[in-house]
């Protein structure tokens, strides 16, 4: 068979359930994964929609798909190691489908005084790179924060903190 530029060979060595499943365990092992994230996965390996529905319920059943766990797990690491605010956490876990109740009850969870020291952390962080907050650079510093999640109150209390405490 001869190939011209830009033609693939067709694609003889379809994986088989055993396969997908192997590939999906791991791939929901190495991290939590939410259902929307493993039904994207099972697309992209190109399995039907009714499989991809059976082999999801199988992984539920066995504690490798777990939205509860996902959005804890998602909340922690976003809010202590990026410094995300509630409101970005809240927006990304929407985009992957996340019950709004379910986002409610776990956003609550993040620690307040842990919250407002990682808001002081992003503030400190950019005036290092950007110099301390005067009338001119004010602006660029609320987008910035506002950007990264945290509400127009606690960002205008953490400005003025941070503003009173430089003086």
């Amino acid at each position: 068979m001869k190939l011209c530029f830009g033609q693939h060979l067709p694609k003889t060595n379809k994986m088989n359930n055993a396969e997908i499943i192997s590939k999906i365990e791991r791939y929901c092992a190495y991290q939590d994964r939410c259902t929307q994230d493993v039904l994207s996965k099972l697309k992209t390996l190109q399995v039907e929609d009714d499989v991809a529905q059976e082999i999801l319920t199988d992984l539920k059943a066995d504690g490798f798909v777990n939205d509860e766990r996902f959005v804890q797990s998602f909340i922690r690491g976003k809010a202590n190691v990026k410094h995300w605010g509630k409101i970005k956490i809240r927006l990304h876990l929407s985009q992957k489908g996340i019950d709004k109740n379910l986002i409610d009850k776990y956003i609550d969870t993040i620690n307040e005084e842990s919250y407002q020291d990682n808001l002081q952390t992003v503030i400190d962080k950019w005036q290092r790179s950007n110099g301390k907050v005067n009338s001119e650079n004010l602006p660029k510093l609320y987008r910035h924060l506002l950007s990264k999640g945290y509400g127009s109150a606690d960002v205008m209390t953490a400005i003025k903190k941070s503003t009173q405490s430089d003086q």
